[in-house]
């Protein structure tokens, strides 16, 4: 059984604690805050027996196995490297960490602690992902591809009035790729591997953070053009276009809730998913932690660091630099 104590007590929080009680072997055991109020207001909330303010108190306590991140995106590597050098299994929200540096830090605590260490990509586990890659070969040869996921925050009134959210701060890593587009950029990492080259053309904030933007994938026959936003919305849609058909999901990569091919004549050919999509990723994560498959879990990391060097790359494209780039290493 994963006993969860969980750092942070935002909506990721209460979407992780909602996905547990649909999961069998985990288990939402404690919660941390460096506010006690917020923390035991949280853990009253949701029915959860423990409420922290230090979090070393937490990583001490033996009943707790394993730590979920649910912290701003500059905040995932140091709590993740406490946890693991404590031992616990560890689940870090999307994106991973900041920089690729952060992430070869976090892998090799992982390996020296023998705690495995997961990132929550939402994307790999739905069973709509399974159906569009199985589907692939009937479109073949793909010849373009385009994400959209666009979303008007409800943080960009605050900016508009002179607020710095951390979605929108360089000290946090936001950003609308990191935010939004990584959902993109696992979905296409998982389904064609690392690009051959790669463009992020974005509309900047004053601190080079992106607001918008659109990430040029270049692959061996195709592109993929990957657009995300934080100050506007569309119907957002994922084209998926072969010499022999095209295929159309919708609505975004974290959903993938409906899946059509059209091979001259348009099908639905949608798998079942009854539950939201950090359900199925922890329905992994428990399975893999359970039978200790090391192999699997590495694939997983292995998956994410794709991701994250994919992610790197396009913002140094489009001159995005975060305070966790300056950062020395351990």
């Amino acid at each position: 059984m994963l006993k969860v104590g969980l750092l942070g007590t935002g909506n990721i929080s209460e979407m992780f604690v909602q996905a547990t009680k649909n999961v069998e072997g985990i288990e939402a055991t404690a919660v941390f805050n460096r506010d006690q109020l917020k923390a035991n207001i949280f853990a009253d909330q949701h029915r959860i027996k423990k409420a922290y303010n230090d979090i070393n108190v937490m990583l001490n306590d033996e009943e707790i196995n394993c730590i979920y991140i649910g912290l701003p995106n500059s905040m995932h590597f140091d709590y993740a490297i406490k946890a693991l050098k404590a031992g616990k299994t560890t689940i870090i929200e999307k994106p991973f960490v900041s920089t690729l540096v952060e992430f070869d830090q976090i892998k090799e605590a992982s390996e020296e602690s023998r705690a495995m260490v997961f990132e929550m990509t939402r994307v790999m586990e739905l069973p709509n992902y399974k159906t569009i890659k199985d589907s692939l070969e009937l479109i073949l040869p793909v010849r373009l591809v385009t994400v959209n996921f666009s979303q008007y925050s409800r943080r960009y009134n605050d900016l508009l009035a002179g607020k710095m959210p951390n979605v929108f701060s360089d000290e946090f890593s936001g950003g609308a790729l990191m935010d939004l587009g990584v959902y993109g950029v696992h979905l296409m990492v998982g389904l064609f591997g690392k690009p051959r080259g790669l463009l992020y053309v974005a509309n900047h904030l004053s601190n080079s953070v992106d607001l918008s933007g659109n990430l040029i994938m270049k692959y061996k026959g195709f592109i993929a053009s990957l657009v995300q936003s934080k100050n506007s919305k569309c119907d957002n849609r994922i084209t998926i276009q072969g010499e022999r058909g095209t295929m159309y999901i919708t609505p975004t990569a974290s959903i993938l809730s409906k899946v059509e091919l059209d091979m001259d004549e348009r099908t639905d050919i949608s798998a079942k998913q009854e539950h939201e999509s950090m359900v199925y990723t922890l329905e992994k994560i428990v399975g893999v932690v359970s039978r200790n498959e090391v192999t699997i879990q590495q694939q997983m990391l292995a998956h994410s660091r794709d991701v994250m060097e994919v992610m790197e790359k396009a913002r140094r494209s489009a001159g995005i630099s975060f305070v966790a780039d300056n950062k020395k290493k351990l």
